[in-house]
């Protein structure tokens, strides 16, 4: 059973994660069918023949199969409708929904992407739902509000923590880490007993996007006083530099420290992923998508997971997000009924449905938790509070710079100072914000 759940685990979060979290584009989710189908032409929605069931259609970027026990859940949740599920292909996703939407038609229920939704919610397509957005956290319903509004609901999340060897801490009697501070103290404990603290393929400019926005997003992004930051980048009415400055210099421990080193530069993920692997490194940055190939390396490696950290102890907080947000369209001549499938997508039994068939992610659904394998264990305290969050997902028209973040920190570990970098990144979405 185990095993089982691994590999329906690596199957359903490894797209998200090494697409969504890995620098993919934000308006291109991916599909995870091997095939491509040409999306039928939009139809009038109308009611069976012979059948009191009103027929609903459901587009999505990924194949059936991730859906499958959601759309037998909601068979019975919702027995008056018959949900036509359409598989459109990543590469013509956008095109075709924008399309249809466009042309006051489209699907009753459209899966969507952070940008698409923003799009969409600025264009009027989109029917807000308030109410049930609620019923959810908003580190997964911000990235699909607009204007004040709720305008999609969001799925499953994909994650990414800081993998640990269970076996390093426990043989040198090292406590996990509650707070920044003390995983900086657990490096410095690896690096006195000649272990590498962290394996990290610098060489890309992903690791210290993530590990950065993930201190942040514990330490002021998740606050009354940040929550709203980028929402409003994205509006261009805030910048980095100015704003994170205190929150990058504290977390720039991680380069004062030598935990992160110039010479990680030339490293690359694989490399990093093999120090971890066999036992050099005592931690590794990454998510799901890796677990197989860490195994395949050392089937005998003993590994968990846990969070990032703020100063303040916390439940932490794993960087990623929805795989998709489930949005009723605004025109569909049957809304309330889109509006009532969603309001069965957003109960236990409907997350538990979604679950199933994309198991490794977490509920954003207050109440809705579900037991993940033991690699997970020590995350499952952020995902159950459903503390997973990707900032990018909120800049809208100026996700790309995402990669820019990414490039600027290495130049930062470089030697560059930090007004600089954070104000080239600022640069760099203001240029996308103005095209």
């Amino acid at each position: 059973m185990k095993k089982r759940l691994l590999a329906l685990l690596m199957c359903g979060v490894m797209t998200a994660g090494m697409l969504t979290g890995c620098g993919a584009k934000e308006e291109a989710p991916a599909s995870d069918a091997a095939t491509t189908e040409e999306a039928p032409a939009a139809e009038a929605f109308t009611e069976e023949a012979g059948s009191d069931k009103v027929t609903l259609r459901m587009s999505y970027w990924n194949s059936e199969d991730t859906v499958a026990a959601l759309l037998d859940y909601l068979a019975e949740a919702v027995p008056e409708v018959e949900i036509e599920y359409q598989f459109i292909d990543n590469d013509n996703y956008n095109t075709v929904v924008d399309t249809q939407l466009s042309a006051g038609e489209g699907p009753d229920i459209i899966c969507e992407s952070p940008a698409s939704a923003l799009k969409h919610a600025k264009l009027g397509y989109l029917q807000p739902i308030n109410d049930l957005g609620a019923k959810y956290s908003t580190a997964g319903t911000s990235v699909y509000s607009y204007d004040g509004n709720v305008y999609a609901l969001p799925g499953i999340s994909w994650f990414e923590g800081i993998y640990f060897n269970k076996d390093l801490f426990e043989e040198n009697s090292i406590a996990l880490p509650t707070t920044f501070d003390e995983y900086i103290a657990v490096c410095k404990q690896f690096q006195e007993l000649g272990i590498k603290p962290l394996a990290a393929g610098l060489m890309s400019w992903e690791p210290m996007l993530k590990n950065s926005l993930a201190f942040t997003s514990a330490e002021y992004f998740s606050t009354e006083e940040g929550k709203n930051f980028n929402a409003d980048y994205r509006e261009g009415k805030v910048t980095m530099n100015g704003t994170l400055n205190p929150y990058i210099e504290k977390w720039s421990e991680m380069i004062t420290e030598g935990i992160y080193t110039t010479d990680m530069l030339g490293i690359d993920h694989t490399q990093a992923l093999d120090e971890f692997a066999t036992g050099t490194a005592a931690m590794f940055c990454s998510g799901p998508w890796d677990y197989e190939a860490i195994m395949a390396k050392n089937p005998d490696l003993n590994i968990d997971m846990m969070p990032f950290q703020g100063t303040t102890a916390s439940d932490g907080w794993l960087i990623g997000g929805p795989g998709c947000g489930f949005a009723a369209n605004a025109a569909s001549e049957h809304v309330d009924l889109a509006v009532k499938v969603l309001e069965a997508l957003s109960t236990v039994e409907g997350q538990a449905a979604l679950w199933e068939n994309n198991q490794g992610g977490s509920s954003y659904l207050t109440g809705a938790e579900f037991e993940l394998p033991a690699a997970y264990s020590s995350a499952s305290s952020a995902l159950n509070a459903g503390n997973v969050y990707c900032p990018w997902n909120e800049w809208g028209d100026a996700a790309a710079a995402h990669e820019n973040y990414g490039l600027e920190f290495q130049s930062y570990l470089d030697g560059q100072d930090l007004e600089t970098t954070l104000s080239n990144v600022d640069a760099a979405v203001e240029e996308l914000l103005s095209k």
